[in-house]
């Protein structure tokens, strides 16, 4: 199995939950599941996209990106839109 690195900061109370590698296997069976359902559902086209408009919000994450500032950001655009 791969593992899977806990960050420092969590490490002390994920060793207090006894079943935690149940757990992780129970949700990565349930991700393993879901996913092969979407591969049923939807064309590789649509899971392709799916899957770089994820790396694109992994890198801006990384890149610093503001969330909330850009939240602020579209409300505003928003506002401006429809009460011009």
């Amino acid at each position: 199995m791969t593992n899977i690195p806990i960050p420092e900061e969590l490490l002390e109370e994920a060793n207090e939950i006894r079943d935690l590698p149940e757990r992780v296997a129970r949700f990565i069976k349930a991700e393993i599941s879901r996913r092969q359902s979407q591969k049923k559902r939807y064309g590789a086209d649509i899971l392709r996209l799916v899957d770089q408009a994820f790396a694109e919000a992994e890198s801006l994450k990384k890149s610093g990106f503001d969330k909330p500032a850009a939240r602020l950001e579209m409300s505003r655009l928003h506002e401006k839109i429809i009460r011009p």
